[in-house]
C-alpha cells in the first residue's frame, strides 16, 4: 500500500479486510455447526459488513487525521483549504498535499530568515554609517568652538576663521539630516510630485553649465547625444534636476581626469531612456547591488576625499521610483560606469 494513501483508500482496504475476515469466520461457524446458509446470504452479509465498516472507518480516520492536520496547519499559519475537497474526493492524496504545503512553508520560512539576517546586517551597517557620518561634523564643530572658548584671543580674524569652520560642519550636519528626512518622506509615500511637461535637453544643458567649473577642474568633457533638439518629458522638474545634478556631478568627481561624461537619450515607445556614463575606473561587481543604499560607499578610502553625504544615490532612486520609473547601474572595471533611468514621454 502506498504511504501516501488517503483516508478513503485506507478505509476501503480496511473494510475489505474486515468484511472478508468476518465472512470467513461466519462460514467457519456455519460449517462447524452444520448450518445451512444460502450463497446469496453470504454475499449480502459480506456487502453489509463491508459497507458498514467502510463508512465507520472512513469517518474515524477523517476525524483523526484532520484533527492532527489542523494542528500542523495552525502551526505553519496556513488555512486548511482542501479539507472539504478531500472528504468528497476519494482519490485525494492527503499526505502528499500536506507534505507539499509544509515543504513550501519551510522554503518560504528559510527565505524569510535569510532576508531577515540580511536586513539585520544592513541595519547594523546603516546604524554604524549614520553614526560615523553624524559624529564627524559634530566633533569637528565642537572642537573649533572649544578651541575658541579655551583661548583668550582678541584676534577677530582668527575667531572668524574658526567660527566659519564650525559653521561649515554644522551645515554639513544639517544637510545629512535633511537628506535623511527626504528619504524617509519618499519611503513613507509622503512626497507629492508636481508633474509638468518640460524640455529634458534644455534641463541637461542647464545642469552642464552649472557644473562646468567642476568639469574644468577635472578636465572632463561633457557631451549630450540626442536625435532631437527638444525632448519633452512629463515629470517633476525640480526632482529630475536633483537626479541629473547628482549623477552628472558624480560622473565628474568619480570619473577619470581628462575623461568624458556622455549623456544619451533614447526614444522608447512611451518613455525616454537616459544614460549617463563616464570612462572612469568603474565599480567592482560586488558593490553594484548595494550602490543605492544609504551611506553605502564602494570605495571608502576614495570617497572620503570627496564631499558628500553618501545619500545622493538613495535619493535619486527614490525620486525615479516615485515617478513609477526604473533606474539601473552597470559598470566595468577600468572602463567606466553607466547609470540609466526612464522618464515618461510627454504626449500632448
Amino acid at each position: 500500500m502506498s504511504r501516501n494513501a488517503s483516508p478513503t483508500l485506507l478505509a476501503l482496504y480496511t473494510s475489505m479486510a474486515v468484511a472478508i475476515f468476518s465472512t470467513a469466520i461466519f462460514l467457519s461457524i456455519s460449517y462447524i455447526f452444520k448450518m445451512e446458509v444460502y450463497p446469496l446470504y453470504y454475499l449480502l452479509t459480506l456487502f453489509i459488513i463491508f459497507f458498514t465498516t467502510f463508512l465507520l472507518f472512513r469517518f474515524i480516520l477523517i476525524r483523526f487525521v484532520y484533527s492532527k492536520i489542523k494542528i500542523i496547519y495552525k502551526t505553519i499559519g496556513r488555512p486548511l483549504k482542501f479539507q472539504e475537497e478531500a472528504k468528497l474526493n476519494s482519490s485525494s492524496n492527503l499526505i502528499k498535499t500536506v507534505e507539499r504545503d509544509v515543504a513550501e512553508w519551510a522554503i518560504n520560512k528559510n527565505k524569510q530568515i535569510r532576508e531577515l539576517r540580511k536586513m539585520e546586517l544592513y541595519r547594523k551597517e546603516f546604524v554604524g554609517n549614520v553614526s560615523h557620518e553624524l559624529k564627524t561634523p559634530i566633533f569637528n564643530a565642537q572642537g573649533y568652538i572649544e578651541t575658541l572658548l579655551d583661548s583668550d584671543l582678541d584676534d577677530p580674524t582668527f575667531i572668524k576663521m574658526y567660527l566659519e569652520k564650525a559653521n561649515s560642519n554644522i551645515e554639513r550636519l544639517e544637510t545629512i539630516v535633511s537628506d535623511l528626512l527626504e528619504i524617509s518622506k519618499f519611503e513613507s509615500g509622503r512626497v507629492e510630485l508636481n508633474k509638468e511637461a518640460f524640455d529634458l535637453v534644455k534641463l541637461i544643458k542647464k545642469v552642464f553649465f552649472q557644473y562646468q567649473h567642476l568639469a574644468q577642474r577635472q578636465n572632463t568633457t561633457l557631451k549630450l547625444h540626442s536625435d532631437e533638439n527638444t525632448v519633452f518629458v512629463f515629470a517633476d522638474i525640480k526632482r529630475i534636476t536633483q537626479v541629473l545634478e547628482n549623477l552628472i556631478s558624480n560622473s565628474i568627481k568619480y570619473g577619470r581626469e581628462n575623461g568624458t561624461t556622455h549623456i544619451y537619450i533614447h526614444d522608447l515607445d512611451e518613455q525616454f531612456l537616459i544614460e549617463i556614463s563616464d570612462n572612469g575606473p568603474g565599480i567592482s561587481p560586488e558593490h553594484l547591488p548595494r550602490l543605492f543604499e544609504r551611506f553605502y560607499r564602494a570605495d571608502k578610502s576614495r570617497n572620503r576625499k570627496i564631499n558628500g553625504t553618501g545619500l545622493g544615490l538613495s535619493i535619486v532612486k527614490n525620486i525615479i521610483e516615485a515617478h513609477e520609473q526604473t533606474i539601473n547601474v552597470s559598470s566595468e572595471l577600468d572602463k567606466g560606469t553607466t547609470f540609466s533611468f526612464t522618464l515618461q514621454k510627454y504626449i500632448p
